[in-house]
């Protein structure tokens, strides 16, 4: 398959890969954030269900100690003081007094039922006359609650021997009250309440449940806002890695054309010359003389110097070792090779140890290369400042110079990948051309401190 051949295919191949591969990274974002707000409402539903059971059971207790606790005002300060002597003995007027408190009540359906007991279990008083004198069993361990001052409030029903005249109640509430009445005896009361009592406390308790709710409802619209954020920073990052991955492709196809060119232009090219020679020689038949051996010593030695020089490009110095200025100074030779003149200048408070040093030489052998083979510069010069919180590299050449807008058009990778290599290392890369002014390149990367 030709160059030619591969880089169409590449052109068409690459943008619709890029454009599936974000709309799958998208895709891969919008299911995330899914995933997350499913999770959030079955967190909701989760945490939400057992409250509101909790919260009903809590405010039903509530309700019965909200009840019983009126209950007990309501004997000790309306109904036990009217119970005395005359009352329990049938008189009239007595029974009467302690009627005008309880008709009330069970009209406005507060109540429905009244009962004043013996503690051996007969009862002394009803609002139903049917009931005085009949005498049943307290249930299991009342008396010994009551004896502690605190009223008992129980759900009841209409299953009890007691209650055969509530069948038109299937539930209702009863609270029990001891209480010291007028003669100085003690007596226990009981009062029954229809539901819708017990339900309206139990509404008013439960009122602020709906705002709990909202309440953890927002919580996780709050914390769906952070996760957006997270997600997207998650998106650019994998797309920051995506434009590194390819710059580092474009780059390594970048050098292996610079290696072919290379190859081709010096060492080829010399070394078939050398091949023409001799197979010229050879069907002369003529013996190589000493200036022929000395011209293809030449060129045999000329060819290595240009696979060195090519070895040197493709795998730079150790910069850790010699330093960056020592790499620098060795891009000399490429320039003295085309007759070109060349200039160092070393800033002296120039730090030994610079960031990222082998980007700062890859900027300068890309710029140093294109000063003498496209741009025929008579004069290359390299300087490296220092400015304290950064490094400036400058390399300046006299040559042709280009368009550097109609050098990005045409595709030229070179720069163009160390620049956005360059950004994203937390530095800039500036260059300055124009047909026949020459070219300034200048790059600037943190220093050591300030990174």
């Amino acid at each position: 398959m030709s160059v030619d051949l591969t880089a169409r295919i590449r052109r068409r191949i690459l943008p619709d890969a890029r454009t599936e591969a974000g709309r799958r990274k998208g895709s891969e974002m919008q299911a995330a954030l899914r995933r997350f707000a499913l999770s959030g409402v079955a967190a909701l539903v989760i945490v939400a269900v057992p409250v509101v059971v909790v919260a009903r059971s809590l405010a039903v207790d509530q309700a019965l100690a909200h009840v019983a606790e009126r209950t007990k005002q309501i004997v000790e300060h309306e109904f036990a003081p009217k119970v005395t002597d005359a009352m329990l003995a049938g008189d009239a007027a007595a029974v009467s007094e302690l009627d005008d408190e309880v008709d009330p009540l069970i009209r406005d359906g507060h109540i429905f039922r009244v009962k004043v007991w013996d503690p051996d279990g007969s009862i002394l008083y009803s609002d139903l006359d049917e009931l005085v004198g009949a005498q049943f069993a307290f249930p299991d361990g009342l008396v010994a609650q009551l004896q502690g001052g605190a009223p008992v409030a129980v759900l009841g029903n209409s299953a009890g021997a007691e209650n055969i005249f509530e069948l038109d109640h299937d539930e209702f509430v009863e609270v029990y009250v001891q209480a010291t009445g007028a003669s100085g005896s003690e007596y226990i009361f009981e009062l029954y309440y229809p539901p819708d009592e017990l339900n309206r406390v139990q509404d008013e308790m439960l009122g602020l449940l709906p705002v709990v709710l909202v309440a953890l409802a927002l919580l996780q619209l709050l914390a769906l806002a952070p996760a957006i954020r997270m997600a997207r920073r998650m998106q650019k990052d994998g797309e920051v890695r995506r434009r590194l991955l390819q710059q580092s492709i474009a780059a390594s196809d970048h050098e292996r054309q610079r290696l072919a060119r290379a190859l081709h232009d010096d060492v080829i090219q010399d070394l078939a010359a050398l091949a023409y020679s001799l197979e010229a020689r050879e069907q002369q038949q003529a013996k190589p003389d000493h200036d022929f051996q000395r011209l293809a010593k030449n060129i045999v030695q000329g060819s290595i110097r240009s696979l060195r020089r090519i070895t040197v490009a493709l795998y730079p110095p150790d910069l850790s070792a010699v330093g960056l200025p020592v790499a620098l100074d060795g891009l000399g030779d490429l320039v003295r090779k085309r007759g070109s003149d060349w200039q160092l200048e070393i800033d002296a408070s120039a730090p030994a140890a610079i960031v990222q040093p082998a980007l700062l030489y890859r900027v300068a052998r890309e710029a140093v290369t294109n000063a003498v083979k496209h741009a025929r510069a008579p004069l290359v010069r390299v300087s490296l400042t220092d400015w304290g919180d950064a490094v400036l590299l400058e390399i300046v050449d006299d040559g042709d110079g280009f368009s550097p807008a109609d050098a990005q058009r045409d595709g030229h990778l070179g720069l163009r990948i160390l620049r956005d290599t360059v950004h994203d290392a937390g530095g800039t890369l500036l260059i300055e051309s124009a047909p026949g002014a020459g070219t300034r390149v200048a790059v600037t990367l943190p220093s050591v401190g300030a990174a």
